[in-house]
């Protein structure tokens, strides 16, 4: 990994203020993205430094937020409040803005006993959400590939590298932060810029104290980040192999995407050229190291990985050289017993049975499944799906006839477990798809 520290700026080129302290008051104003943690953490220095028992987060003048600039504010209240410090927030001025901090749930992680966790359910994201063991960890994880699925058509190596990193990334919370309160992780997808953004935070020891257990010579946060970065460096073996972090940027940069892992005193940034078939993480890291008063309690790990490129994910964790491919939710959740097809049960999906939006996230996650076992039939499991809406029907079943064809649909997609008036439905939308198909009146923009 090369590296160098945070570049000096010209005279009179000076970055934006964000974050500004009047006495216990840290306001933010303007845009809160990358730049606001590094102005939260001097302000905050010299709130602590003054003796200050009692901080307000002040977003009323904030003008736009994003996971990238408040994922890694949360788990600092947290450290905050396991010091005595009393943490209070104020809302941005601008409701649509409140309600955004409210529906995130950054406003309940920023100070809980105000504001409650939302129950919002978003279509595209999964709001930021606490984990401290591996039966919510993977409940999260399961959300998330669930969010995914249903917005994006993706390649299978893509849907597993996606399920891997996450994996990975918040289990190393698990196992080797010591952090009492776990993680939180937040997750975007952006459909038209093709990409999906997770953020993993903690107020844990961080990566230096953490790998001195194994490597006691390791003396800056950089150093340990460089050494996280690297296949099989662990502080202990039994605790895991050390590839989470070296595979989640692997990942990241084989699709396009991006890195960023930030831990004590430093940041490491990595950045790629989609067009670089054979891009190397290491050589394109940038590495900032932070003053003192910057210090970040605990680890931030955010990635963005692109859906488009073409990359195999066995290549990308084949750290030994030799290629690996791991099980992934495809095969361990949609997959009957006997592995000759897969299946999705109706009922146990969260989209409900009413609306054309419902019907369309289905299908995007019915062509996910088809597009990953492309030789097995998908089994469409209606057991205990009382009723369904003319166009939840036409948008699931009528459209994917539609786009499939005649021939297609009938050797790819069985219908099971139907009601007589689900069936009714169901069949009703198909015969006018087919119609439609025969007649040619349906163009690729029905199908958006």
């Amino acid at each position: 990994m090369t590296g160098r520290s945070q570049p000096r700026r010209s005279p009179g080129i000076r970055r934006p203020i964000v974050v500004r302290r009047e006495g216990n008051r840290l306001r933010f104003v303007g845009r809160v993205n990358a730049l606001a943690h590094r102005q939260f953490m001097w302000t905050l220095h010299e709130c602590r430094k003054l003796g200050y028992q009692d901080i307000i987060l002040d977003f009323s003048r904030c003008e736009s937020a994003f996971p990238i600039g408040m994922i890694p504010l949360l788990p600092h209240t947290d450290a905050l409040r396991r010091e005595g410090v009393d943490v209070s927030v104020e809302l941005p001025g601008t409701e649509q803005l409140a309600r955004l901090f409210r529906n995130t749930n950054w406003a309940h992680f920023l100070e809980p006993e105000r504001y409650s966790t939302s129950d919002t359910v978003h279509d595209r994201h999964l709001a930021a959400q606490r984990f401290d063991d591996s039966a919510q960890q993977q409940r999260l994880v399961n959300e998330f590939m669930d969010v995914v699925m249903r917005n994006l058509t993706l390649e299978r190596d893509v849907i597993a590298g996606l399920e891997w990193s996450i994996n990975e990334i918040t289990d190393n919370v698990l196992n080797h932060a010591e952090c009492e309160e776990g993680g939180i992780v937040q997750v975007s997808t952006f459909r038209e810029a093709r990409k999906v953004a997770f953020g993993v935070a903690d107020s844990g020891q961080g990566i230096l104290n953490s790998l001195r257990e194994g490597h006691p010579s390791l003396r800056k946060d950089a150093q340990a980040i460089g050494e996280a970065m690297k296949a099989g460096v662990t502080r202990n073996p039994d605790a895991g192999q050390g590839n989470g972090i070296a595979g989640t940027l692997r990942i990241a940069t084989m699709s396009g995407g991006a890195f960023e892992i930030t831990s004590g005193l430093a940041q490491v940034v990595v950045r790629t050229d989609p067009a670089d078939a054979h891009p190397d993480p290491h050589s394109d890291a940038q590495v900032y190291e932070r003053r003192e008063r910057q210090r970040l309690q605990g680890t931030v790990v955010y990635a963005e990985i692109g859906l488009d490129a073409s990359f195999h994910l066995s290549d990308a964790l084949g750290f030994s050289g030799e290629p690996h491919q791991p099980v992934d939710i495809i095969e361990l959740q949609y997959e009957t017993e006997g592995g000759d097809a897969v299946v999705l049960k109706l009922r146990e999906e969260s989209t409900g049975f009413g609306s054309r939006p419902a019907g369309r996230q289905l299908r995007t996650k019915c062509m996910n499944l088809l597009n990953a076992e492309p030789s097995k039939p998908l089994l469409l499991d209606w057991t205990a799906v009382p009723l369904v809406s003319s166009s939840f029907a036409d948008e699931l079943v009528g459209k994917l006839f539609a786009s499939l064809g005649p021939l297609a649909f009938a050797a790819r997609v069985r219908n099971v477990g139907m009601e007589a008036m689900v069936r009714g439905l169901v069949d009703k939308a198909i015969m006018q798809r087919a119609a439609q198909v025969v007649s040619g009146a349906i163009g690729e923009r029905d199908f958006c």
